[in-house]
């Protein structure tokens, strides 16, 4: 028999299993084998242990489950469990997030495609292609100009992407394109096929978020994140809330990230849009049908009073009652990268430090002693993330910088 308070929660650290418990829900806990810890064992009811970003060993498993315990919904916040959820959704009938629907999210180029063939108001259009070869690099320069931007065409943590600067660049990006669909060697990654490359039209600014969730297909922009980007590689070393913008600019982007959500046919749970402020205007970069990263979750908790991702597990099982509207904001809030040098940790200092400042909204170190540093090249190179909160967003961000000066991870050559 179905219970309406156990769900299928298929992947995703400690954390959200005890939002989980905390709202009083029956885990079934879906996880790769090598990442269950037996300290969570404490936290489900019970557990699969595969890789459940392969369809065919989940289905039968799932299956077994749903025969067995049974469970009204199936939630998942972690971008590879993004499309196994939604394939659960469809097999098992539980309503939620489709699999096609899901999958535009998951796929930069599908979603690239939906976004050219319905060619909704008030959204600016991207140049795109797949790249298929060096030539398809070059004839792509040659039509939409020069910077362009190549990517995977799944992933997340701006991990392979690129920015094809002149016509020479396209030679080295290729060779690059080619080592990585090879295997990236990155341990962080290893869920994600790296295979089909995107190519996408540059478009010069800043780069913001919006961090929705829609109900029943009403979409309600909780924050407007401002995103503080590493020129060098892309990557997103801070996060501030609000996004210091100017009221009309804010609501143009909020605007952009409903026409959004409309035009990929989502309707249910939480996302996290990142839109650039180009100069014809605000541009769709990319989208996650899940929760932002970077302590988002924590932030908005601590400045807007919502939390997404107790949203997300509760939501599907009738345990969060629809927002109206977005809230004002209490103040501001930032998180910043925690970063290293290359080697392996020896210790870290100042973490006792830093968590009992009270201005301190959360830390999430993903690291200890041993464990190897890598180069700083993608998001996932970082080792974790400490948020503050302040006043206002100059404030917060200040105080995320200094919290993260503050805590310092000494390491060792490897």
């Amino acid at each position: 028999m179905t219970s309406p308070k156990r769900v299928l929660l298929i992947g995703g650290p400690d954390y959200q299993l005890r939002k989980a418990k905390d709202l009083g829900l029956d885990v079934v806990y879906c996880q790769f084998e090598q990442d269950f810890a037996p300290e969570q064992r404490d936290l489900v009811d019970d557990v699969l242990l595969t890789d459940y970003t392969d369809w065919t060993t989940l289905r039968p498993l799932v299956e077994e489950a749903y025969e067995k315990w049974g469970f009204s919904a199936a939630v998942s916040l972690t971008e590879p469990g993004l499309d196994p959820v939604a394939r659960v959704n469809d097999l098992l009938g539980l309503g939620g997030t489709p699999y096609e629907v899901s999958h535009r999210f998951t796929d930069k180029w599908l979603m690239r495609r939906r976004l050219a063939e319905t060619a909704p108001d008030g959204l600016l259009p991207v140049a795109a292609g797949l790249v298929d070869g060096h030539d398809s690099l070059v004839r792509f320069g040659e039509a939409h100009g020069y910077p362009f931007i190549v990517k995977p065409g799944n992933g997340t943590a701006s991990f392979g992407v690129m920015v094809v600067r002149d016509r020479a660049a396209t030679e080295p990006v290729w060779r690059q394109v080619q080592h990585l669909r090879a295997g990236s060697g990155h341990p962080l990654i290893d869920a994600y096929r790296i295979d089909r490359f995107v190519m996408e039209e540059y478009v010069e600014g800043p780069l913001y978020s919006a961090e929705a969730f829609s109900f029943d297909g009403r979409h309600v922009v909780m924050a407007v994140t401002e995103a503080i980007t590493e020129k060098s590689n892309h990557v997103h070393v801070g996060h501030a809330l609000p996004a210091r913008l100017a009221p009309d600019v804010e609501r143009a982007v909020v605007g952009t990230a409903v026409a959004f959500l409309d035009a990929m046919g989502f309707r249910d749970g939480p996302t996290h849009t990142e839109i650039i402020l180009g100069p014809r205007g605000p541009v769709i970069c990319e989208s996650q049908n899940r929760v932002g990263g970077a302590l988002l979750t924590d932030m908005i908790e601590d400045v807007y009073g919502h939390d997404p991702m107790s949203m997300a597990i509760g939501w599907p099982v009738g345990l969060v009652e629809p927002l109206p509207e977005r809230s004002a904001p209490r103040g501001a809030a930032a998180s910043w990268l925690l970063l290293a040098d290359e080697g392996r940790v020896h210790r870290v200092d100042g973490l006792d430090t830093v968590g009992a400042d009270p201005d301190t909204v959360a830390v999430d170190l993903w690291v200890r002693p041993g464990d190897l540093v890598r180069p700083f090249v993608g998001q996932w190179d970082g080792l974790g993330h400490v948020a503050a909160r302040g006043p206002d967003t100059d404030t917060a961000v200040a105080r995320s910088r200094r919290a993260a000066d503050r805590l310092v991870i000494h390491t060792r050559p490897a």
